[in-house]
């Protein structure tokens, strides 16, 4: 697959209910902003077995950790936050998909709760509830700044210094007191709250708080950015 002209893209899913029956959920625009890109989106229901995830991740070029609600604390060591979100169905499939990809030699791009994710598997903790969360969610426009240069500031053609606007769509973050294993800090937002996490090393493991599928004017760069990586797996 080194070298595809349309790099395999895996995505986790959200699971809902539709008619009062359990189903498996992506939102379409992460799956335009891959094709767009040019890749090719494959959608992973939450599987129970890790042989199946293990199958599923030998065709793969590249995976996009989608956001989606909270994950328990429990994952973390902590106790649930009383404004944390607590009806995230299967959130375990997530953790151990996640878990295996970080274990391969692939790309990973985490957005939003998916960035959360990477901080959770590595060994890191979440900011259960920002004191100023209501000036992150709805979709609200604000300043972030590049820390350092990176993956995230090359996807964005900015350098350490510089800064963004993004959309702000969550009421969690990355505690930057609890990084998981190898990961950097690379952006954070008007208030120093965590924007962006990289792992160290040459393999693009990013994670980008905001919702890039979102923003017509930054999609095109960082998922751009994203499919040439995987193309270079």
């Amino acid at each position: 697959m080194k070298n595809d002209p349309s790099p395999r893209i895996l995505l986790n899913m959200a699971v809902g209910h539709y008619l009062d029956k359990e189903c498996e959920l992506v939102l379409s625009s992460y799956v335009r902003r891959i094709s767009d890109a040019g890749g090719v989106p494959f959608m992973i229901p939450s599987l129970e077995k890790s042989e199946n995830i293990a199958s599923l991740l030998d065709m793969a070029d590249g995976v996009v950790l989608i956001g989606g609600k909270d994950y328990p604390a429990e994952y973390y060591g902590e106790v649930p936050h009383p404004q944390a979100q607590r009806d995230r169905l299967r959130p375990h499939f997530d953790i151990a998909f996640a878990t295996e990809v970080l274990r391969r030699d692939l790309p990973v791009l985490g957005i939003c709760a998916g960035c959360q994710l990477l901080n959770i598997v590595t060994g890191g903790k979440l900011i259960q509830h920002l004191p100023n969360a209501d000036e992150h969610t709805g979709g609200t426009s604000h300043r972030s700044e590049i820390l350092t240069d990176g993956f995230f500031a090359e996807a964005v053609g900015k350098k350490a210094g510089e800064s963004l606007s993004v959309n702000s769509f969550h009421h969690q973050a990355v505690d930057p007191d609890h990084l998981g294993k190898n990961l950097q800090i690379t952006a954070r937002a008007y208030d120093g709250s965590v924007e962006a996490v990289e792992l160290t090393g040459k393999r693009m493991v990013l994670g980008v708080q905001f919702h890039p599928e979102r923003m017509d004017d930054l999609a095109p760069q960082l998922f751009g950015y994203f499919i040439s990586r995987c193309r270079k797996k």
